[in-house]
């Protein structure tokens, strides 16, 4: 794939979108994130897909809580999303010493005791505010490879790549092949591994995810079975007030896999689940984590928005 800086005329207008951002990044901490915060409530109040896919999701995760805390969450969730958003630039051109320093791990015990053991690992991560971050703070201290989806945009998915490459990363593109994933598993690079979308029935298992009935990759227990790796489970946050990312890292999961498709991936989704509750307004809630119907009639949003089913009934 080629990974030279794309320069087409087409391009132009994305790079001009670039040194926006570039400008928002230099600016002092407090105007940006009240700009951010100006454009995120913009948005939030558009009556798009998007957002009504939010509500969604919010309403069916958290159905005890009241509307306004569920708006609260939504409206923090934009907010932190438009501030890491702004602060992307420090990704692709921060130095080494500014992306370390404004970085904290959060219970590190737990990925460098699974290290000790010898065993392949698997970062099982979270979608969320500050992912890319994230990431980019752990690749100093571990040698990390993972899966990518390219982006459609050239001058954002090689200025992406160019980031998750930094300190020696390997980031692999979708479609790169399970034995590519075995090999550096067993060469000792840790596995990054998402796997909180919803990416459709095939080779999916529907399992529990709060309570509703998610599409959710069945891959994983395949490769823990194939190298005897651990998972170690993550998420990572964005903190407005001093322009950190925060780590979070949790205990491996127990007696996985089972060799049950059901309950390995059920197991997996609570674990997913316990890192969202963590700050349920970092994670990615623009996510259609919901979109397949068990009974094949097309998108359960659509379904909902229509009047067909109701939220509770996913």
């Amino acid at each position: 794939m080629d990974r030279s800086v794309p320069l087409h005329p087409k391009t132009w207008p994305s790079w001009l979108g670039v040194g926006l951002l570039f400008l928002l990044w230099r600016l002092p901490r407090n105007m940006r994130n009240s700009l951010a915060q100006f454009l995120a409530n913009l948005r939030a109040r558009r009556n798009t897909g998007t957002n009504r896919a939010v509500r969604i999701n919010l309403q069916a995760c958290f159905p005890k809580l009241d509307d306004s805390v569920r708006n609260a969450i939504a409206e923090r969730y934009a907010i932190l999303h438009a501030q890491a958003l702004m602060l992307s630039p420090r990704n692709w051109w921060g130095n080494d010493e500014s992306i370390v320093d404004q970085s904290r791990i959060h219970n590190r015990k737990y990925l460098d005791e699974a290290i000790a053991t010898g065993r392949p690992v698997v970062l099982l991560v979270t979608h969320s505010a500050a992912l890319d971050a994230g990431l980019l703070a752990l690749s100093p201290h571990y040698p990390l490879q993972g899966i990518y989806k390219p982006l459609d945009n050239v001058v954002l998915d090689y200025l992406v790549y160019r980031a998750r490459h930094r300190f020696n990363a390997i980031p692999l593109p979708r479609g790169s092949g399970f034995r590519q994933l075995i090999k550096g598993l067993n060469e000792g690079k840790i596995m990054c591994y998402l796997s909180d979308e919803d990416l459709g029935p095939e080779g999916s298992v529907f399992a529990p995810f709060f309570g509703h009935q998610k599409a959710t990759l069945a891959m994983l227990p395949r490769i823990v079975k194939k190298t005897n790796a651990l998972v170690v489970p993550m998420i990572a946050h964005h903190d407005s007030d001093d322009d950190a990312v925060d780590v979070h890292l949790f205990e491996c999961l127990q007696n996985y896999p089972t060799g049950d498709a059901l309950i390995d991936a059920t197991n997996m989704n609570n674990a997913i689940a316990k890192t969202i509750r963590l700050q349920p307004a970092q994670f990615t809630w623009k996510l259609r984590v919901f979109q397949t119907c068990p009974q094949g009639k097309g998108t359960r949003y659509g379904q909902i928005e229509r009047g067909e089913l109701e939220v509770e009934q996913l």
